[in-house]
């Protein structure tokens, strides 16, 4: 039985931190149960779990992940230009004499171009053609709903394989299936004659086995959210999100760097280089980092035996339940937690992020064709503009909210105890309103990419909508807030399944909406992705906060609440 709650005047919260300390002793212990790296207090340091060991290795793979983008999208258009190329070839060959005059070949260009070497992998003059980049978008549309639908299902299985055997070994795992496809496309590059071009569906496929960088991000977070209490979650958080960021901003300098050492393009160094950091961050995984999640099964028992028990299990479910044990959100259903504020505010933080999530990939796959089509910039001005809109969300994330969180916290936001009439644990008042600013900050800037002039100040906008990285951080790590440490991954592995869905949907409508509309309103799809981001702050409103927070009642008394042993 759990000792009947305790109340204690409090005139002044500051200054009675030192009595909370003292007569507090079972929220002290409720607080290490909560948080395994206070348990390992007493382990070495290098045993002990903490987020700065993951860091390092997760920003290895974001610049990874931003040095090879445009590589691989090279790679795929020069062997799909030597496909279409191949089969123009004898047509070109019969009417060039008829054409001699103007000097121009079939699609505008002249008929030596068509004839120089391909460099696999690195920009073709001679590919610049209509029929490679309809080619070229299909491949990658197709590809993408490969990897988007794939992902959605192993998110969450992923999720919840990390929380019965751990962070790390799953964190791998994923690393390992996603070095497999970066395998496959160094073979298809450096074997063009004897692999077919459509083995970049494979890429695809393994890419969204792995559950994609949404996966890393997720297990990454998991663990962090092991190694942290709630104070400091957001901060952790936040870090992640801006070593991505920071990986996104400085890889593609990074690749263009490698990429021409000695003077010359070299594509595949820029592959290669990022297979070594694969490798590199998997032993890293494997060997240094130590593993969050304590309460994890060992793997124990023949694997031919727990298949058999697994199928056992299912053959005596109806149909109906193994519908609800495949649902990917039934952490999020009516049933996964019987109190019904933590429901509502898990519901209500998860569609804030699908959302924003959501409307961030849709303008990822708009704004480069908008300017472009509107401020005739080039790959140069494009790669200057991305540099300096994923600088901005990595000081949003990194150093902007750790600095905003203990100003406010400070000084309008003081922390409170933890309370048994306060279903929302840590998800308070401060988190809400970091989620709102963000999202405002989101709809400025999107509204100034639809009515930017020009492309400084189309860029400018960028910058303002950068800000909205806190709240994808700072809504993640509100949710984890609801949940135990034994759901963290189920949690992120749903919230997961929706990112992967958003990624699917929300660009495919949006480069439709750009598409149909180009040629008179051309703005329209930002109109839109504004509106969704209005939309996800009306969602914001259905996170309900403890109701005793700020009342009077809390102003007197704060109530201690005893944890049973």
């Amino acid at each position: 039985m759990a000792a009947p709650p305790k109340y204690q005047k409090v005139n002044d919260i500051e200054s009675d931190e030192d009595s909370y300390a003292d007569n507090m002793p079972s929220i002290l212990k409720a607080s290490q149960d909560a948080y395994p790296s206070r348990d390992l207090g007493q382990k070495a340091w290098f045993r002990r779990p903490s987020v700065f060991w993951l860091l390092p290795v997760f920003l290895l793979f974001s610049m990874g992940m931003g040095a090879t983008a445009m590589p691989k999208t090279n790679v795929l258009i020069s062997l799909l230009c030597r496909n279409i190329l191949s089969s123009q070839a004898l047509l070109n060959k019969t009417t060039q004499h008829t054409r001699r005059h103007d000097g121009a070949s079939m699609d505008g260009m002249s008929p030596n171009n068509t004839a120089s070497p391909i460099i696999i992998g690195d920009h073709n003059a001679q590919c610049s053609i209509q029929e490679v980049e309809s080619a070229t978008a299909m491949f990658t549309l197709y590809g993408n709903l490969i990897a988007g639908i794939l992902g959605a299902i192993a998110n969450p299985i992923w999720g919840s394989l990390s929380d019965k055997y751990g962070r790390v070994r799953p964190l791998a795992a994923a690393s390992t299936v996603v070095l497999g496809s970066e395998i496959v496309m160094v073979l298809i590059a450096k074997l063009p004659d004897a692999i077919s071009v459509n083995w970049g569906y494979i890429v695809y496929f393994l890419e969204g086995l792995s559950g994609t960088f949404i996966l890393i991000m997720a297990l990454a977070s998991s663990y962090a959210a092991d190694c942290t209490n709630d104070s400091e979650r957001n901060i952790a958080f936040g870090w992640f999100h801006g070593s991505m960021f920071f990986g996104m901003a400085t890889g593609p300098v990074l690749g263009g760097y490698i990429g021409m050492i000695g003077g010359k393009s070299r594509p595949m160094l820029i592959l290669y280089t990022a297979l070594i950091m694969r490798v590199v961050g998997i032993i890293y995984l494997l060997v240094l980092v130590p593993e969050s999640h304590l309460h994890r099964q060992k793997l124990t028992g023949p694997a031919i035996m727990k298949t058999k028990e697994y199928i056992a299990k299912v053959s005596h479910q109806t149909w109906i339940e193994k519908v609800q044990s495949a649902n990917p959100l039934q952490i999020l259903s009516s049933n996964s937690t019987t109190d019904k504020d933590v429901r509502r505010n898990l519901l209500a933080l998860a569609c804030v992020n699908t959302i924003m999530f959501g409307a961030f990939m849709g303008a990822m796959s708009v704004m480069m064709l908008y300017s472009e089509f509107t401020f005739g910039w080039g790959n140069k001005e494009s790669g200057i503009f991305l540099s300096i809109v994923n600088f901005f969300r990595t000081l949003a994330s990194a150093l902007v909210l750790p600095l905003a969180i203990h100003f406010l916290r400070r000084f309008f936001y003081p922390s409170r105890l933890p309370s048994s009439r306060n279903p929302t644990r840590g998800f308070d008042r401060l988190d809400l309103f970091l989620i709102r600013i963000s999202i405002l900050s989101d709809i400025v800037g999107y509204v100034g990419y639809a009515t930017s002039p020009t492309g400084a100040l189309f860029t400018l906008s960028g910058a303002v909508a950068a800000l909205g990285a806190i709240g994808l951080a700072t809504s993640e790590a509100s949710m984890t807030k609801l949940v135990g440490s034994a759901q963290t991954g189920e949690l992120l592995g749903a919230l997961g399944f929706l990112q992967a869905m958003a990624r699917v949907v929300v660009p495919t409508v949006a480069t439709f909406t750009y598409s149909r509309t180009v040629a008179r309103v051309p703005q329209l799809a930002f109109w839109g992705l504004a509106a969704c981001f209005v939309a996800a702050g009306v969602s914001t409103f259905g996170a309900r906060l403890d109701g005793n927070v700020g009342s009077d009642e809390s102003e007197d008394a704060v109530l201690l609440q005893a944890w049973e042993d």
